[in-house]
């Protein structure tokens, strides 16, 4: 009997695209990163984010998908896609029901600065 693929818990991990040469101007370029499959969901991302952080540091309930995809002509599947996306980055995180910005993004770019500083140096 074939074995049927298993969803393992733990942290939701997602691919940030580095390019050499393109530095961000804005914020906007670092939810593009993210989001490079879709600049549409890079824009909503980005208002999320915005909506996340304009929350704090009370939170965002997590019932608010209902509302932002009626307000947004987006499909509850591009929504889950791009929750995925900014949990996965490290832009935001779920606590007690309610979505909060994460420092996750920030501690992994400072912990490769690190590496990548003290590599350099020997």
């Amino acid at each position: 009997m074939p074995r049927r693929a298993t969803r393992h818990s733990g942290e939701p991990k997602t691919t940030v695209l580095f390019k050499a040469g393109n530095l961000p101007e804005a914020a906007g370029d670092l939810f593009k990163r993210v989001f490079w499959k879709s600049e549409f969901l890079a824009g909503e991302a980005h208002s999320f984010w915005r909506e996340v952080k304009r929350a704090e540091p009370a939170g965002l309930p997590i019932q608010t998908w209902k509302n932002w995809i009626g307000k947004r002509e987006m499909s509850v599947g591009q929504f889950y896609n791009m929750i995925h996306g900014l949990v996965g980055a490290g832009f935001i995180e779920k606590r007690e029901s309610k979505w909060h910005l994460s420092d996750g993004f920030t501690r992994e770019l400072e912990a490769m600065l690190k590496v990548y500083g003290a590599e350099s140096k020997t």
